[in-house]
C-alpha cells in the first residue's frame, strides 16, 4: 500500500515562526513529513507520493527520492494549491493504480505510532467504494476542539463532517485509507466548485460510505506554535513503554525526557548515550571503591536515567537496531556488575568482614534476573513480558533495573552499603522464585 502525504499548502499560521516550510519544520530533530514517513515506514509502508504546492522545490530537496530514508518518495506538483487541500489530493488522480488503496493523511499532523498501527490493521476490511476516516471520539482529550473538524457519527459511520458543526460526537484526525471511490467524490465536489477534503468526504458520508476508526492514541494537527508544543509534549509522553518499572515511570523518566528533548535536535546517537550510561556507572563504581558513597550513589542513578534516555532517543527519532538493543543489555550487565563489586570491595575494605563477599556474590547472582526473566519468557510465549500486567502487586518490587540502582542510591546516599546489598540480593532473587511460581501457576491453568 502507497501512502499520499499533503505538503501543498502555505502553513502561513506557523511560519512567522521558522525559517522554513511547515512540512519541513522540525520538531524534536525530525521535519513534520519526515517523521511521518518514518512512521509509516515502521509500519511497513515503503511507497510514498507527496503532493506539493507552495513549497515544491524545498520540499523535494530535503526529502530527495527518499534512499536515505529507506523508502521510495515520488512527487506531484498542485499549482493550484490556493484552492484547497481537495484539489491536491485530486492530483492523485493522475497516479493512481486501478482498485488500489492508500493512505492519506496531512503532513503536518502527527500522530503516535501505535495509532497508525491500529489504524492500518482496518486496510484489509476497507472496500472498494468505502471510505476509512480515523476520527477521535474522546473530546475531553481533544487539543484545541474548536479548531477541529467536527464528525457527527452513527455507530462507526459518519453521517456529516463539518468545521462549524453543533451537532457532533467525534472529530476528523486528518488520517485515510482511501480507495478511487475518493478520487470520484473529490471530483464531483469539484466540479461543483466545492475544493476542500471534507466537502469530498460528505458526498460519501451522504451515501454511508465513510467507515470510521475511533483512535485511543494521541495526534495532533500542527497549525500554531502552541499546538506544535502539543505535539512535543504526546510525543515525548508516548516515547515511556509499558513495560516500564515502577521507578523509572515516577522518577526516571521525569528526568530522562528532559534530556531526550534537549539531545532530539543534535546529532547524538542512542548507542553514543549507551556508552555514556555505561561510563557513568563505571565512574560509580570507582566512586564506591574509593570510598566515597554520596557520589557513588548519585552517579548510580544518574546512569539509570540516561540508560533511559538511550531507548527514548531512539524510538524518537527511529533510529532503533538490533546492535544498539545488544549493546544496551551487554552495557547495562557490565555497569551493574562493576558497581555492585565497588560496593563490595568498599564494605570489604572498610570492615574485613567475609560476609561482604558472600552478600556480593548473591547480587551479582540475583542482578541480571530480571532481564533474563523478561528476555525467556518473550521467546517462550512469543511475547512481551509486562510486569503491570504479569507481576500485579509484585511490579513494584524493586528488582527491575531501576529499582536496583535506586537502591544504591540510597545506600550510596546514606552510606549504608551493606544494608543495600542485602536488600538487592533478596528481592532480586524473590522476584525471580515469585515469576517462576506464577508462570508455573498459570500454565497448569
Amino acid at each position: 500500500m502507497r501512502a499520499v502525504l499533503l505538503a501543498a499548502g502555505e502553513g502561513r499560521r506557523l511560519r512567522p515562526l521558522f525559517d522554513r516550510p511547515k512540512p519541513l519544520v522540525h520538531l524534536l530533530g525530525l521535519a513534520l513529513i519526515e517523521r511521518n514517513i518514518l512512521a509509516l515506514r515502521e509500519c511497513g509502508i515503503k511507497d510514498f507520493l507527496v503532493i506539493t504546492g507552495c513549497y515544491s522545490d524545498e520540499v523535494r530537496d530535503y526529502l530527495g527520492s527518499g534512499e536515505k530514508y529507506g523508502v521510495s518518495i515520488n512527487y506531484l506538483h498542485n499549482p493550484s494549491w490556493k484552492k484547497g487541500n481537495g484539489l491536491s489530493a485530486y492530483t492523485f488522480h493522475k497516479d493512481y493504480r486501478q482498485d488500489e488503496k492508500f493512505v492519506l493523511l496531512m503532513s503536518d499532523h502527527i500522530f503516535e505510532l501505535d495509532l497508525l498501527k491500529a489504524f492500518l490493521t482496518e486496510a484489509e476490511d476497507v472496500k472498494q467504494d468505502e471510505l476509512l476516516l480515523a476520527a477521535d471520539s474522546r473530546l475531553e482529550k481533544v487539543y484545541d476542539l474548536d479548531e477541529c473538524t467536527k464528525v457527527k457519527s452513527r455507530e462507526n459511520y459518519a453521517v456529516k463532517l463539518g468545521k462549524r458543526l453543533d451537532d457532533f460526537n467525534a472529530v476528523d484526525c486528518g488520517l485515510f485509507i482511501g480507495t478511487g471511490s475518493l478520487l470520484e467524490a473529490l471530483s464531483c465536489s469539484i466540479e461543483r466548485g466545492a475544493y476542500a477534503l471534507t466537502d469530498a468526504v460528505n458526498l460519501m458520508a451522504g451515501l454511508g460510505k465513510v467507515k470510521l476508526h475511533f483512535v485511543e492514541d494521541g495526534w495532533v494537527d500542527v497549525d500554531d506554535y502552541q499546538s506544535y508544543k502539543q505535539a512535543e509534549r504526546v510525543l515525548l509522553k508516548s516515547l515511556v513503554p509499558k513495560k516500564d518499572g515502577f521507578i523509572s515511570r515516577i522518577f526516571n523518566r521525569r528526568f530522562s525526557l528532559r534530556i531526550t528533548r534537549l539531545l532530539a535536535a543534535t546529532a547524538v546517537t542512542p548507542n553514543q548515550v549507551t556508552l555514556l550510561s555505561f561510563l557513568t556507572a563505571a565512574a560509580a563504581a570507582v566512586s564506591f571503591a574509593m570510598a566515597k558513597p554520596f557520589t557513588g550513589g548519585v552517579l548510580a542513578q544518574l546512569a539509570s536515567i540516561l540508560d533511559g534516555a538511550d531507548g527514548e532517543i531512539s524510538r524518537l527519532k527511529f533510529l532503533k537496531s538490533r546492535f544498539g538493543e545488544m549493546l544496551d543489555s551487554i552495557l547495562d550487565r557490565y555497569g551493574d556488575y562493576l558497581i555492585v563489586i565497588g560496593m563490595v570491595y568498599s564494605w570489604y575494605r572498610t570492615s574485613g568482614n567475609t560476609m561482604a563477599l558472600l552478600i556480593g556474590a548473591g547480587a551479582l547472582a540475583g542482578m541480571p534476573m530480571s532481564m533474563l526473566f523478561k528476555e525467556k519468557f518473550r521467546n517462550v510465549y512469543g511475547k512481551p513480558f509486562i510486569p503491570e500486567v504479569h507481576d500485579g502487586i509484585l511490579c513494584y518490587f524493586p528488582a527491575n533495573r531501576d529499582g536496583r540502582l535506586f537502591i544504591i542510591m540510597l545506600g550510596g546516599i546514606l552510606n549504608l552499603l551493606p544494608a543495600a546489598l542485602v536488600l538487592l540480593a533478596a528481592v532480586t532473587h524473590l522476584q525471580a522464585f515469585i515469576r517462576l511460581y506464577n508462570v508455573r501457576k498459570s500454565s497448569l491453568t
